[in-house]
C-alpha cells in the first residue's frame, strides 16, 4: 500500500525541509513547537528567492507542515503568528483556531471509525 511516508511527495518534502529548518530556524524549527506562520509566508519566500527549491515544492512543503497534527494543534487564539526570521506578526484569529479545531476533530473521528471498523 502506498502512503505518504514512502511516496514521491514526500521524499520532497524531506528535502525541502531541511533547507527551511536550516534557513529558517525560527518559523520552522527542528523539533518542539510548531509556531503559527504569518499569513502570506509564501510570498515573503518568493521575494527574498534564498531558498534553491522550485515554487513547487514550497508550497508542497507549506501544504504538509501546516496540515500536520503537530501545527494545528498550536493553533490557539491569540497566539502569534511568526514571520521567516521568527519574529511575531500578528496573531490567530478565532476563526482560524477554529478551522484547526475542525480538521482535528473530523481526524480523530475518523480514526475511531476505521479502528472501530478494523475491530469488527
Amino acid at each position: 500500500m502506498k502512503t505518504l511516508r514512502n511516496s514521491r511527495k514526500f521524499r520532497l518534502y524531506k528535502q525541502a525541509r531541511k533547507e527551511f529548518c536550516s534557513r529558517y530556524p525560527g518559523a520552522f524549527p527542528w523539533s518542539g513547537r510548531r509556531p503559527p506562520l504569518r499569513i502570506g509566508i509564501l510570498d515573503d519566500i518568493r521575494s527574498r528567492g534564498e531558498v534553491g527549491l522550485s515554487m513547487t515544492s514550497c508550497r508542497r512543503f507549506l501544504s504538509i507542515w501546516t496540515s500536520s497534527t503537530a501545527y494545528l494543534s498550536n493553533m490557539s487564539a491569540g497566539t502569534p503568528r511568526v514571520g521567516l526570521d521568527g519574529t511575531a506578526c500578528g496573531s490567530v484569529s478565532e476563526a482560524h483556531q477554529g478551522e484547526a479545531r475542525d480538521t482535528l476533530a473530523r481526524r480523530k473521528a475518523r480514526r475511531r471509525l476505521t479502528s472501530a471498523t478494523a475491530k469488527t
